[in-house]
Order: structure tokens, then C-alpha cells, then sequence
């Protein structure tokens, strides 16, 4: 019996061609043992592999637990972002995200979560350990050591890399609504993290209770190396406008490695010759922010 008192949890999760493993996802939500009521929006983009009909059938078993959001056509392809939609049905204090293909593995993990969260109201969301799962390997994904578990910043996802497992984050609803500039930047989840940690700090929690699954689909998982340089660097110009002086020293310093890597992959032994095609990169960088400047305007 959930006390009447407590905070609602809104669990956000988006799914697309998650057949083989929504199941999963959602028996993780329904397993979480809570002082405090749950809700589950579940919403899948026009999937066409029997995701829906399985979200549905969830559904129909829970109605008091689970909003499906079935989408007839998708809508990704029409530049809809899926968890920004998602959320804009949360009603809960607190908005625990997870995507169709990963899982929860610990039935207190949204208690300890929100345990950790009322009486720490100087943070605005946190996250756990979680583990990776690629090629039937399961292993604990690394964190740096250098990280301050009650004082993670987005300036420490920027100078290191992302560490933060989606299926492992929790955070304020306050912190909503999302800027228009998240519509424009890939990796939602980054940006996401961006906005949490400027209404204040996160913290880890040390326990692993999730599991991002590694198919081979996703928005990061699916590029190719020189790919995932491309969106990083797409990323970089999108959010770098609206962080702080401080991370935008770092935005500037990733991007001038992502580039050096790309003039020395190009011009290996060659030192005049990467030099030069370094100046090219950095004009067609300025010149890209520019012109998405320009069309965000």
C-alpha cells in the first residue's frame, strides 16, 4: 500500500521495434516495490514487429498503471522526439526514464532512488551503476574514477564521456519543460543531462539496477566510429550556446580532439599536410554552426 503522501513517479518509457525485449523492460516496472504510487507511459512509435500489441496487452491487464501511447504513424520521421512526448504526460514529482530494449533488474531501485531524493533537495536528479549487455556479455559499465558521486556535473560528462546509462536516471519534473534547442541536437539523453545538472547536482548511487542492452539499433550503438564523431561534434554546436562559459571551454577542447583524430586518420605521417586539413575542419565547423544559428533563429 503506497502512502497517500508521497511523491508520484511518472516511468517514461519510448520503444521502437522492441519486440524481443519489451517484455522485459516493462516486467522490470511492475516489479519495483514502493511507499509511493507509480505510473507507466509506455510509448511506442508505429512499431511494426508486435511491440504494440504486446505494450497493449500490458496495458489492458494494468489499466490503472499503464498509459500506452500507440502511434499509428511514426513519428520520429516527422521530427517528433519521442521522450519529450513522452513526458509530456508525466504527472509525477519525479520522472524515471528507460527505453524499450533495456531493463531494470532491481525491485527497489525507484525507492532507493526517491529515498535518496527527498532528503537531498539540492539535487535535481541522480542515477545508479548499471551493467552493459553486448554479445551475451554482461559487464558493469565503467565509471571514471576521478567522479564525485554526490556531485556529478555535466561538465564531467563533457570533459570525460557519457557515463550516465538512461535506463538508470531520475530527476525532478520541475526541471521542465525541455528548451526548443533540445529539438535540435542528437542525443536527447545528453541533453536531457545538460538541463538536469543546470537546476542543480546529481549523484550516483552505487548499486547496479539496470541493464543497457547493446543491439546494434540504437541512435549511438548503430554509427560507425567516424558516425559518432559527426553527431558528437553536431551535438557540441547545438548545445554550446547555452552552457555555461566554463563548459563551453570544454565543448571547445572536445571538439578541437574529435578533429585533430580526424586530420591525423587522414594525414597519419604527413605533419603539413594534417595541419592544413586541421584549419579546413575548423572553418567547416564554424561554418556549421553558423548556418544551424542561423536556422534555429
Amino acid at each position: 500500500m503506497s502512502d497517500p503522501n508521497a511523491p508520484l513517479v511518472s516511468i517514461c518509457c519510448t520503444t521502437y521495434q522492441h519486440g524481443h525485449f519489451i517484455r522485459q523492460a516493462i516486467e522490470g516496472f511492475l516489479m519495483q516495490r514502493t511507499s509511493f504510487a507509480i505510473e507507466i507511459i509506455i510509448r511506442d512509435d508505429a512499431s511494426t514487429d508486435g511491440t504494440s500489441a504486446v505494450v497493449k496487452e500490458y496495458a489492458e491487464r494494468h489499466p490503472n498503471l499503464i498509459r500506452a501511447i500507440l502511434n499509428q504513424e511514426n513519428q520520429f520521421s516527422k521530427g517528433v522526439r519521442a521522450l519529450p512526448d513522452a513526458m509530456s504526460h508525466a504527472r509525477g514529482k519525479y520522472i524515471a526514464i528507460c527505453e524499450g530494449d533495456d531493463y531494470w533488474t532491481d525491485p527497489l531501485k525507484l525507492q532507493k532512488q526517491v529515498d535518496f531524493m527527498e532528503v537531498n533537495p539540492g539535487h535535481s536528479g541522480c542515477f545508479h551503476r548499471a551493467h552493459r549487455l553486448q554479445d551475451g556479455e554482461l559487464e558493469l559499465f565503467p565509471i571514471p574514477e576521478d567522479i564525485d558521486p554526490m556531485d556529478v556535473r555535466f561538465d564531467d560528462l563533457l570533459r570525460t564521456y557519457n557515463f550516465v546509462i538512461t535506463a538508470s536516471a531520475l530527476f525532478r519534473s520541475s526541471v521542465l519543460p525541455l528548451p526548443a534547442w533540445y529539438k535540435r541536437v542528437p542525443f536527447g539523453d545528453m541533453a536531457i543531462y545538460a538541463v538536469v545538472g543546470s537546476k542543480g547536482r546529481m549523484a550516483m548511487l552505487p548499486d547496479s539496477m539496470a541493464v543497457w542492452r547493446i543491439t546494434g539499433r540504437g541512435a549511438w550503438t548503430s554509427l560507425n566510429k567516424a558516425q559518432q564523431d559527426r553527431n558528437l561534434l553536431r551535438f557540441l554546436r547545438g548545445a554550446r550556446p547555452y552552457l555555461s562559459t566554463s563548459q563551453q571551454a570544454l565543448v571547445d577542447r572536445k571538439r578541437m580532439m574529435i578533429l585533430d583524430r580526424e586530420a591525423t586518420e587522414r594525414f597519419p605521417s604527413n605533419h603539413r599536410l594534417k595541419r592544413i586539413h586541421m584549419v579546413w575542419l575548423q572553418l567547416c565547423e564554424s561554418w556549421k554552426g553558423a548556418v544551424e544559428r542561423l536556422h534555429s533563429i
